[in-house]
């Protein structure tokens, strides 16, 4: 646990503007829990793996000593979550906003990172919030994600970046959360912010698991929660050259949510497990049921009846979707009716079942017109 700060003057006087009801929300939304309320205050308590921690919450700002009440509370809960107050106080002023807040951790003075790595981390937060953003808006899974349609970008474009601040190099993204009722269909954003969320706590677990034998089918298996080839190569790219960093979550304080807010470290390691789930997916044919729906581009007989064909364009497997090239190994007849339609320059579908990386039991072949993917 980081050691206690004292604040600076702003910071207190930020302090004071908080309201009971706003660090009570914090709370929940954080994993305390509400153990026993006393006279003007309430104490809550957490559970953590190096020990169980307590904080009183004032429950009345005409306390005399109100502010210095709340000066406790941020020392307190700053020191447990090992982060600034600076950024603490940051998630709980913005309460019209769900906030990621990105913690990169380098070597180096204070508040500094080097440049490429400063880059790489504004392009993984920008590739995070846009493949997350397609991946909510998509009716499946998706293995690695093709050009993105203009609604999603539109999105994205409404997003904003906090400035980066010292005690390590930290940035946050804020999602506007309009006022809704709770009863009411999320807003966009804020099933944007959960589908994130998905999709970091999947990758978290995922990379975990994977640390000591990487295997891609810990990935695969987690892809209908949102992994997929972008996610992680944004979340290797934040960690550039395997500077850890944390991910925390905060959800606007004017639409509570029943997701616990929570943070993930991402260390040295598993940015490494990250960039090689990446590269795998973005090639990768799983075993079993696959059809994929294109053009042939390339053709070899092979010795005996049958042949080998190429062919590129959109793969559906029961993992997710992708666009790229498979072969696909068929008996002399399929074969043939490739043959017809690479020559006629007309797209085909196949389906079959895929075996290390190839489709080697062809089921079906269907032709689909001139240059016409259904």
């Amino acid at each position: 646990m980081m050691p206690s700060v004292a604040m600076s003057a702003d910071e207190l006087r930020a302090a004071s503007g908080l309201t009971p009801e706003t660090l009570s929300r914090y709370l929940s939304s954080t994993g305390w829990a509400p153990e026993q309320r006393l006279e003007r205050a309430t104490l809550w308590s957490r559970r953590e793996a190096d020990g169980d921690f307590q904080v009183l919450v004032p429950g009345d700002r005409d306390l005399r000593d109100y502010a210095n009440r709340v000066s406790d509370f941020l020392t307190t809960v700053a020191a447990v979550e090992e982060r600034p107050i600076r950024l603490l106080l940051d998630d709980l002023q913005t309460t019209g906003a769900d906030t990621l807040s990105f913690r990169l951790l380098p070597g180096g003075p204070s508040g500094t990172i080097p440049l490429f790595n400063a880059v790489d981390a504004l392009a993984g937060v920008r590739e995070l919030v846009v493949s997350s953003t397609y991946a909510l808006m998509s009716e499946q899974p998706m293995l690695v994600q093709g050009r993105r349609p203009e609604d999603v970008l539109d999105f994205a474009r409404t997003v904003r970046l906090g400035t980066p601040r010292a005690g390590s190099w930290a940035i946050a993204a804020q999602l506007a959360v309009p006022r809704a009722d709770a009863s009411a269909d999320p807003p966009l954003a804020r099933r944007v912010s959960l589908q994130m969320h998905r999709a970091v706590r999947a990758c978290f677990a995922a990379s975990g698991e994977a640390q000591r034998d990487f295997d891609l089918g810990l990935f695969l298996r987690r892809t209908g929660e949102g992994v997929s080839a972008n996610v992680c190569e944004a979340l290797a790219k934040l960690g550039r050259d395997g500077v850890p960093y944390d991910v925390r979550f905060n959800w606007a304080d004017q639409l509570p949510s029943s997701v616990p807010a929570r943070s993930f470290r991402f260390g040295t390691r598993r940015i490494e497990v990250l960039h090689t789930a990446a590269e795998q997916l973005k090639v990768a044919v799983p075993d079993g049921e696959v059809t994929v729906e294109g053009q042939v581009s390339k053709l070899r007989r092979e010795t005996g009846e049958g042949g080998q064909a190429t062919v590129r364009g959109p793969i559906r497997t029961v993992y997710g979707s992708s666009e790229r090239s498979v072969r696909v190994l068929l008996p002399d007849v399929l074969y043939q009716r490739l043959v017809e339609a690479h020559g006629r320059r007309q797209h085909v579908r196949v389906t079959g079942i895929a075996l290390r990386g190839r489709i080697e039991r062809v089921s079906l072949v269907e032709v689909l017109g001139d240059n016409t993917p259904s």
